[in-house]
């Protein structure tokens, strides 16, 4: 079966190459290349940062963190902690996918070695905060 590049999925044009081409061109064009499957962590955040292709991004950050609730380029959590910074509208899309992944985060957090004391504090305070926010979000849309 054939997966669908994100230029088919969303019909989006690449940006044109000029003489000064920046780099967040040049990662748009790369990332319309690339099928859902084929998104690193790094995309995704960038994505999740960038507002662009959110549900897509979202579905594939829940893919990683099933697997990985710690995933991250940069810092362990970093994909949560930038999957918490998405709009309310798009998290309560996924709810039912990201609240048992919260849940075992905090779990698998706590039984964890962490290179420091403030780095398991940070991320669990990240994931309480996230359980928070998607829980009152999806109640007021529920209103």
């Amino acid at each position: 079966m054939h997966k669908m590049k994100l230029k088919e999925i969303y019909e989006y044009d690449y940006i044109p190459d000029e003489e000064d081409t920046y780099p967040l061109q040049e990662w748009f064009n790369a990332i319309l290349e690339k099928t859902e499957d084929e998104l690193t962590i790094a995309d995704v955040c960038r994505m999740l940062r960038q507002r662009m292709c959110s549900k897509c991004a979202m579905k594939r950050a829940v893919d990683i963190l099933r697997r990985d609730p710690f995933a991250g380029e940069i810092y362990d959590g970093q994909l949560m902690s930038t999957l918490y910074g998405s709009k309310e509208k798009y998290l309560c899309l996924f709810y039912s996918d990201i609240k048992p992944i919260l849940d075992e985060a905090e779990l698998l957090a706590l039984q964890r070695e962490w290179a420091s004391e403030e780095e398991k504090s940070e991320y669990l305070k990240i994931a309480s905060a996230f359980k928070t926010k998607i829980a009152e979000a999806c109640n007021k849309q529920g209103d």
